[in-house]
C-alpha cells in the first residue's frame, strides 16, 4: 500500500479517482469507449493500480509445482510489495514478506525510482525484477546471502501473507484486512486434474500488462475462429492477472506481472495429460509470441496522438475494464507506514 493514498491519484490534471472519467467505459460492448490513454503509460495509474489492485485483491503468483521441494522459495513482487512462498517441510505452503523489502540496499538506488522493475544481482524486492525459484539446498544450513535476504535469521517473525492453493495454482493476498474476506476467483476447474505441467519460461513484453492480457485472450480467440473444431481453442482472463489458454491437447496458463507501466512479464506454464502433445503445446507458446507483437503494437498507438474514435474494439479488455473499474471505485482502509504517537503543541 502507499504510504499516503489519501493525497490522491492525479497525472496531468486528470484525477484517476473520478467516477465521470469511467462513465462512457461502463456501457455496453461496441458503444463503450477505452479506459483513458493514461491508464496504459502513466506512472500514476500504475500507483493507482498498486494500492486498489495488486495490494488489495487475491494475486497469482505461479504454480506449486515450482516449489516441489522442501525450502524452496518461489520470489515474487506484488505491487511495491516484495514477497516470497516457501514449501515446508510438511509439504505445506507458506507465504510471507521478504526480510530486505528494498534488497538490502541502504537506500533505494535513483534508477530503482522510475517505476520499472529493474534488474538486480542482488534480490528481488519492490523496485526490482524478480529472480527465479531458490531451491531449498541453498536456503537452508549456514547463512547465505539468500537466506538473509529473503529469510533472514528468524524467518518466524516475518509478517505472514494469506496464501491459498486453487488447483495448481498459488494465489497471494498481502492485505490483512481482507486476506480472509475478499472472494476468490473460480479457477480450480481451469487446468484439468490429471494435467502435469511440462514446461515453463517466461516471456518480457513491451506493453502495459492490461493490453498485453487483452492481446491473449482475443489472438486465442481469433485463433479458435479460423482453426476450426479439431483446432478448438478457447480463452479466459480470470482477473486479475492469470490468463489460461487451451486447446483439447494442452492448456496455456500465464501470469502477467507488470515490471513497469509499459512493460510486463509473462510468467508460462504449459499443462498437458497425453505423452504425444508437443505439437499441441508449441502451437499454444505460438500463439503467446503473436499476441506479444500485438500488445507491443498497440502501446505504440498509445504514445501516438488520440483518434477521434476512442470505442473499445476488445471484448475481453471490455469486460477486464468493469472489473479494474470496480476496484478503482473501492474503498479500503489505509495503512501508515510511520509510528503513531500523541503530540501537543505548547507555547
Amino acid at each position: 500500500m502507499l504510504s499516503h493514498p489519501d493525497l490522491g491519484f492525479t497525472d496531468g490534471g486528470v484525477d484517476f479517482l473520478r467516477a465521470d472519467l469511467y462513465a462512457s467505459c461502463r456501457t455496453r460492448f461496441g458503444v463503450a469507449t477505452a479506459l483513458p490513454r493514461q491508464a496504459y503509460s502513466s506512472l500514476v495509474f500504475q500507483e493507482l493500480e498498486n494500492e486498489k489492485v495488486w495490494t488489495r485483491d487475491w494475486v497469482c503468483v505461479g504454480t506449486a509445482v515450482e516449489i516441489p521441494d522442501t525450502g524452496d522459495l518461489l520470489p515474487y513482487t506484488v505491487g511495491n510489495h516484495a514477497i516470497h512462498v516457501q514449501r515446508l517441510a510438511a509439504g505445506g505452503l507458506i507465504g510471507r514478506f521478504n526480510k530486505a523489502q528494498h534488497g538490502g540496499c541502504r537506500q533505494v538506488p535513483a534508477q530503482c525510482r522510475t517505476g520499472r522493475k529493474t534488474k538486480c544481482s542482488y534480490t528481488s524486492c519492490g523496485h526490482s525484477r524478480d529472480r527465479g525459484v531458490i531451491e531449498g539446498a541453498v536456503l537452508s544450513g549456514e547463512m547465505t546471502p539468500q537466506a538473509g535476504q529473503y529469510l533472514g535469521g528468524n524467518p518466524e517473525r516475518l509478517l505472514p501473507i494469506s496464501i491459498k492453493r486453487l488447483g495448481p495454482f498459488i494465489y497471494v493476498n498481502i492485505d490483512p484486512a481482507r486476506g480472509a474476506t475478499a472472494e476468490l476467483p473460480s479457477v480450480e476447474g481451469a487446468i484439468e486434474r490429471n494435467a502435469i505441467r511440462v514446461a515453463g519460461d517466461w516471456r518480457d513484453v513491451a506493453a502495459n500488462w492490461k493490453l498485453a492480457g487483452a492481446a491473449l485472450v482475443d489472438t486465442a480467440r481469433s485463433h479458435a475462429d479460423g482453426g476450426g473444431a479439431s483446432n478448438y481453442v478457447s480463452a479466459e482472463w480470470h482477473f486479475p492477472n492469470l490468463v489460461i489458454i487451451k486447446s483439447r491437447r494442452a492448456a496455456l496458463a500465464i501470469v502477467l506481472q507488470p515490471t513497469g507501466f509499459d512493460q510486463v512479464l509473462l510468467r508460462l506454464s504449459v499443462f498437458t495429460h497425453e505423452q504425444s502433445a508437443s505439437a499441441a503445446c508449441d502451437s499454444l507458446l505460438e500463439l503467446v509470441e503473436r499476441a506479444a507483437a500485438s500488445a507491443a503494437a498497440a502501446q505504440e498507438e498509445i504514445v501516438r496522438p488520440a483518434t477521434c474514435d476512442t470505442t473499445e474494439a476488445s471484448r475481453s479488455a471490455w469486460k477486464f475494464n468493469q472489473h479494474l473499474i470496480d476496484h478503482i471505485a473501492a474503498q479500503h482502509p489505509v495503512y501508515w507506514n510511520a509510528p503513531l504517537m500523541q503530540a501537543r503543541l505548547g507555547r
